[in-house]
């Protein structure tokens, strides 16, 4: 129980990013640079104490073995692909599918799905957890309460195919990231694993950061024009270093990315990958409520209705 408690309380904290990340918009930053600095302020608070494992690590690693050199770089491809999937890749479609609509709501209501991409994945590939007749209405159920939380009274969807596309993307991203995840999760801490999803999710990332600070959006490939301007800082220290920016980021890099990333990967070593995902359905329930409360949003009773059904299908799909 104690593990499922966890799995939940991570889900509702990434569901409260929305909110913070909407702030920092605000205030003139990009969902580009956002992702970026909390990556990397979560990657070094976390160094100091991954030091001492790192050497010993390292010293432990027998380089003219060939079968375990070949096992560290086959690792380190998939940590990799782990930083873009948990971090870059799921960021840029996720925030680009929301830049292209004027409904929000269709982007959350597409990546929400990303539970049943997880569970489906995991049966075509582990041929594991098999998919039975309750998690399937659990799941249908879950859905069905996401969507009217995220509609919150207002019927409405966009039909961009990219929007639609970008989101799925999103939703798949995360998907690939739990499957990885679960074999990584066999040789490795998840300390280990967390640093190195921040690392690659940052140096991934860095190049869209470049491009969008140094020649803007309405400028995107016309490199030549620009090019004297990629040696200058990438962020806006004076916006940063205002109070509300930094103590948004603080609590986004501290909680939301390294405490909730060492904690995901906990639990779904302790529990399952498809488990652990099915509490992913809190995530526009808490959004929802800090919306209201950071933001000013309405919360309708449609919304309301929905908080329940959800609570109940995530209940339906992890009830033993």
């Amino acid at each position: 129980m104690f593990w499922h408690i966890l799995a939940l309380l991570t889900a509702c904290i990434w569901g409260s990013t929305f909110a913070a990340s909407s702030l920092l918009i605000r205030a003139g930053l990009t969902p580009a640079e956002i992702m970026c600095l909390r990556f990397i302020i979560a990657y070094l608070l976390m160094l100091p104490f991954e030091l001492r494992g790192m050497i010993q690590r390292a010293r432990a690693h027998r380089f003219s073995d060939r079968a375990a050199l070949w096992m560290t770089i086959r690792d380190e491809g998939l940590f990799v692909l782990l930083g873009l999937t948990g971090g870059s890749l799921y960021f840029l479609s996720e925030n680009y599918a929301v830049k292209l609509t004027n409904f929000t709501s269709t982007v959350a209501l597409i990546v929400c799905t990303c539970p049943i991409w997880t569970a489906l994945l995991n049966r075509l590939i582990w041929r594991s957890e098999h998919i039975t007749n309750r998690f399937i209405f659990g799941s249908v159920t879950a859905v069905a309460g996401v969507t009217l939380v995220v509609l919150n009274g207002v019927f409405v969807l966009d039909d961009n195919p990219w929007v639609i596309l970008l989101s799925f993307g999103a939703a798949l991203m995360w998907a690939i990231y739990s499957l990885i995840l679960k074999v990584l999760d066999r040789r490795y801490s998840s300390a280990v694993i967390t640093r190195k999803v921040f690392w690659w999710g940052v140096l991934t990332m860095l190049p869209v950061v470049c491009i969008e600070a140094r020649m803007g959006e309405s400028q995107l490939w016309n490199l030549t024009d620009h090019a004297a301007a990629w040696g200058e800082s990438l962020f806006n220290l004076d916006l940063i270093t205002q109070p509300e920016v930094w103590v948004t980021l603080l609590f986004l890099s501290l909680i939301a990315s390294l405490g909730c990333f060492l904690t995901w990967n906990i639990v779904c070593k302790r529990l399952s990958i498809v488990t652990a995902s099915n509490y992913l359905y809190f995530n526009p329930v808490t959004s929802l409520w800090m919306g209201a409360i950071l933001l000013g949003e309405q919360v309708t009773w449609p919304a309301l209705i929905g908080c329940a059904v959800t609570i109940a299908g995530v209940y339906l799909c992890n009830r033993k």
